[in-house]
């Protein structure tokens, strides 16, 4: 039952603490929750925009998910946790977290540790706050479980779903983690301060506040500022990339277009064409002229290749890919049918790069179908090669970004363009997105060198290759940073000022508080007069006039209750004399020789000690009849006890009254109470107060106390005085006890010296004493028959010294028995007779013993013979052998007597023979 009892009283504890460190702890908590979300679903909608970059949809999942968890902690647990349901509370609680921690830790990549470190802190906080011994294994598997969540969420989310989650390379993800950070930090200042008790001063504490609550924000409102122009600066450099690009496309095809213009013009000369399809078909021309048709060709071709001035070759070949005119002569004859500019020229308009040794360096080579005179049928291909460095040109210079690179990949992820760093192959996500799904678009990912980029890309269809324009993220960084230590310099300045004006405003809230903590601790000190200015309308300033009204009112306090306190310590005072007076009439009975003595020093006492104006002490006569003025140390009282002053037991005056009523009286004011005071001798006399003297239940006397001032006892006086009053009683009732005492003391030692006297006096009549004494001269004892002459020495009380002789007395119980008396040598001193009288009072002592032996024995006899002859008489039943019987023990044991027993015929006779 204890058991139980005991685990019931720890439970009911752990709810209570539980729930107070929910209630008082956090609640804050689902406040800075909701900020929180709400901060988060502001930055995705900022995504949504394309203000800042990253996915925009799961930002705002998140921020929902911080909404709802603020709710639920608002209307779930923090109502549990006032009704004391705190072990409930926080485990729901706990699992609303880790169930926050889970969606958080499925929709962005790399927030688990942090997400891991804030569930398991909460049953570990209740570990170490308020958890009772019993129940920490439960909190720390409650803890261990909550990781075990996370950690699993993480690797669920990594490992077997893959799902597309959150990055921090975005400026959106990087902006939500700086907001999370700002406003748990935020959370935990407000948290430890609200909590904090251990401020020293009301500034200290406004000052930390206010410095936290002022720099977080800024520092979050830097880090979101960076954030921002990095932002801003990657969508510059996505803008800038764009229109390089762009630009990039324009010149090359205005390059192309230029090109096919110079195809077009070949195309549409009719005399080229007809020399052209003479030398390409033999049958459509004037037989005999093929070398003059191929020579207006050729130079028709040289004349425009001399007029473009870019051209490295031109030239036609036939539908089986033999060039039959060029402007080159050595390349004419030779078979291109397998080369793609060829394949791609008779079916459509073809622009590309080719690596044909016959060619050289690298080309760019632009091809097109050849018709007939009536544009109906492909005759054969034009082709004009000129050298690719005019394209790498255009690709390799971006004026005013020089960071920027450009470059063309064509389908096999080749670069047919130079890249700052030499590769083979180019397969980064822009490449792939151009090329593979011909869609345009830009990104930050890893470029060809493995270095992460902020890249532009677009499928350029009419050389059917990617156009790829990247800066380094670094650069972008870089530029943001710039922009950013700006910002930090600009932020640390404003915080600094905002510290100068917290200090200045957190003094002039504390200034005033100080002033008025140093008033209250110098009124507190005593200084009642202390007040504080009253020259502010805020709380402080009500604050100081309700002081000064309380200052006032405990001023007016303190100072009756000063004077109470000393009109009550008067009144200790007068109590304490008043029990000192008593104690001193206490002893001055244990050690007064008589009562007439007594009562004089305990007149005269009372009467100097308060200061009476007359003090007089009453005794109850014998007859009980009156009172009788016995003491007063007044030269009034004095004349009246010297007139025999007494008050009749009953009369109306106060002493009279008291004396009957065995009650004490007080006449306050006498003018109004004539009547009772008809004594000439005190007319001076305006109270009076009387208190009875008893002993036990007996009325000794009264104590009379009067005063020339009215109204000068109280009811209190009446207890104090009657204290002294009853060891006035005590002692006077002590003395009287001690003179009945002493008195029957001297009756008692007269009648024992009486009958020492008479004991002694019998010695001698029953021959006890042979001798009246002895004598030793130093040579041998003799026995005395007569007393020597030394006069009258039976009267005296001491040694009596007659030259060398002296006589000591022997004393018993003040009768003189004997005497001793030495005739000593010259010379002798007083140690002498003080050794002989020390003597003589054990002589006397060891005398008296005898004697009371001997009549203890001679008692003893006589007893001894009265029970014989009783025993003998009783041994008899007839009459006259009684009476034989009595007669004759009665004659044995009264030797030399004679005894005779007569019984009387007339009982009316008196007379007795013997």
């Amino acid at each position: 039952m204890t058991r139980m009892t005991e685990s019931l009283n720890d439970g009911a504890a752990m709810n209570e603490r539980l729930a107070d460190l929910l209630t008082k702890g956090g609640r804050h908590t689902p406040r800075f929750l909701f900020v929180s979300g709400i901060g988060i679903v502001a930055i995705s909608i900022l995504t949504w925009f394309g203000i800042l970059d990253g996915p925009a949809l799961l930002l705002f999942s998140l921020g929902a998910v911080l909404v709802l968890l603020a709710s639920v902690q608002g209307l779930v647990v923090r109502p549990l946790a006032q009704q004391k349901k705190g072990i409930l509370a926080y485990v729901l609680s706990s699992i609303f977290v880790l169930i926050a921690s889970v969606v958080f830790v499925f929709l962005w990549q790399g927030i688990a540790p942090l997400a891991f470190l804030i569930s398991v802190a909460i049953p570990l906080n209740a570990i170490r706050t308020a958890a009772a011994r019993k129940y920490i294994p439960w909190f720390v598997i409650l803890a261990v479980l909550i990781g075990a969540g996370v950690i699993a969420a993480e690797y669920i989310a990594a490992a077997v779903m893959r799902l597309e989650r959150v990055q921090f390379n975005s400026s959106a993800s990087i902006a939500g983690l700086a907001f999370l950070l700002a406003t748990g930090f935020l959370l935990f200042t407000v948290t430890i301060i609200t909590q904090n008790r251990n401020f020293r001063s009301l500034q200290g504490l406004l000052l930390a506040s206010f410095v936290v609550i002022v720099t977080i924000p800024t520092v979050m409102a830097t880090i979101l500022s960076g954030v921002g122009a990095y932002a801003n600066s990657q969508t510059q450099t996505f803008n800038t990339l764009k229109a390089i690009a762009g630009l990039k496309e324009n010149q090359i095809t205005l390059l192309i277009d230029e090109i096919r213009n110079d195809a077009d013009k070949i195309q549409s000369n009719a005399d080229f064409k007809q020399n052209l399809l003479a030398v390409i078909n033999p049958k459509d021309g004037v037989p005999g002229q093929s070398s003059q048709n191929l020579s207006r060709a050729r130079s028709f071709l040289i004349a425009l290749q001399k007029e473009g001035d870019a051209y490295t070759e031109i030239m036609v070949l036939d539908n089986q890919g033999n060039v039959v005119v060029s402007t080159d002569a050595q390349n004419e004859g030779r078979n291109y049918e397998t080369q793609l500019f060829y394949r791609q020229g008779t079916v459509k308009f073809f622009t590309g790069f080719a690596t044909i040794p016959d060619f050289g360096e690298q080309n760019l080579i632009v091809a097109t179908p050849l018709f007939d005179n009536n544009g109906q049928i492909i005759r054969g291909v034009i082709a004009l090669r000129l050298d690719a460095n005019a394209v790498k040109r255009i690709m390799e210079s971006t004026p005013g970004f020089v960071e920027a690179e450009t470059y063309l990949v064509d389908k096999n992820f080749a670069p047919v363009t130079n890249t700052r760093t030499r590769t083979q192959s180019v397969r980064s996500q822009a490449a792939l997105s151009a090329i593979i799904d011909n869609i345009d678009g830009q990104g930050t990912y890893e470029n060809y060198a493995n270095e992460s980029v902020l890249g532009y890309y677009k499928w350029y269809e009419p050389m059917q290759m990617a156009v790829i324009a990247e800066v380094p993220v670094n650069i972008v960084v870089a530029s943001s940073v710039k922009s950013l230590a700006g910002s930090s310099l600009l932020a640390l300045f404003v915080i600094i000022v905002a510290i100068w004006a917290v200090a200045i405003s957190a003094k002039s809230i504390s200034d005033p508080i100080r002033d008025l903590v140093q008033i209250t601790e110098s009124f507190t000190a005593g200084k009642y007069s202390s007040r504080a200015m009253v020259n502010r309308k805020d709380e402080i300033g009500a604050l100081a006039g309700s002081f000064n009204q309380m200052a006032e009112q405990l001023q007016d306090i303190i100072g009756k209750l000063e004077q109470r306190v000393s009109d009550r310590t008067k009144e200790l005072e007068n109590q304490t004399l008043r029990v000192r007076v008593a104690a001193e009439i206490a002893r001055d009975a244990a050690s007064a020789p008589d009562l007439h003595k007594l009562l004089d020093s305990s007149a005269e006492l009372i009467f100097e000690r308060f200061g009476f104006y007359h003090t007089g002490i009453y005794l109850i006569d014998k007859s009980k009849e009156y009172a009788v003025l016995t003491a007063s140390p007044t030269e009034a009282g004095k004349e009246m006890i010297a007139n025999g002053y007494k008050i009749r037991v009953g009369d109306v005056n106060i002493v009279g009254r008291v004396a009957a009523s065995m009650e004490p009286r007080i006449i306050l004011d006498m003018d109004s109470k004539n009547q009772l005071m008809n004594n000439p001798l005190l007319s001076l006399t305006r109270a009076e107060m009387a208190l009875p003297l008893k002993a036990g239940n007996r009325m000794i006397g009264v104590l009379d106390v009067q005063s020339d001032k009215p109204q000068a006892f109280s009811q209190d006086d009446i207890a104090a005085m009657q204290v002294m009053a009853d060891q006035l009683a005590i002692a006077i009732e002590r003395a009287r006890l001690l003179e009945e005492v002493e008195q029957n003391l001297k009756e008692l030692e007269t009648a024992y010296g009486q009958y020492t006297r008479e004991g002694w006096q019998g010695l001698g009549s029953r021959g006890i004493l042979i001798n009246r004494g002895y004598r030793f001269n130093n040579i041998r004892i003799e026995p005395i028959k007569e007393m020597p002459a030394m006069g009258n020495w039976q009267d005296k009380d001491s040694a009596k010294n007659s030259g060398n002789t002296i006589a000591i007395p022997i004393k018993l119980r003040g009768q003189q028995i004997g005497m001793i008396s030495a005739k000593l040598k010259e010379g002798h001193n007083s140690r002498t007779i003080s050794t002989l009288q020390a003597a003589t009072e054990r002589l006397a002592a060891a005398l008296e013993s005898a004697r009371l032996y001997e009549e203890a024995r001679t008692r003893a006899d006589r007893e001894q013979s009265i029970s014989k002859v009783a025993t003998a008489i009783s041994s008899s039943t007839d009459y006259d052998e009684i009476l034989r019987t009595t007669v004759r023990e009665v004659g044995s044991a009264l030797s030399d007597t004679e005894v005779s027993i007569q019984i009387l015929e007339n009982i009316d006779e008196q007379k007795i023979g013997s």
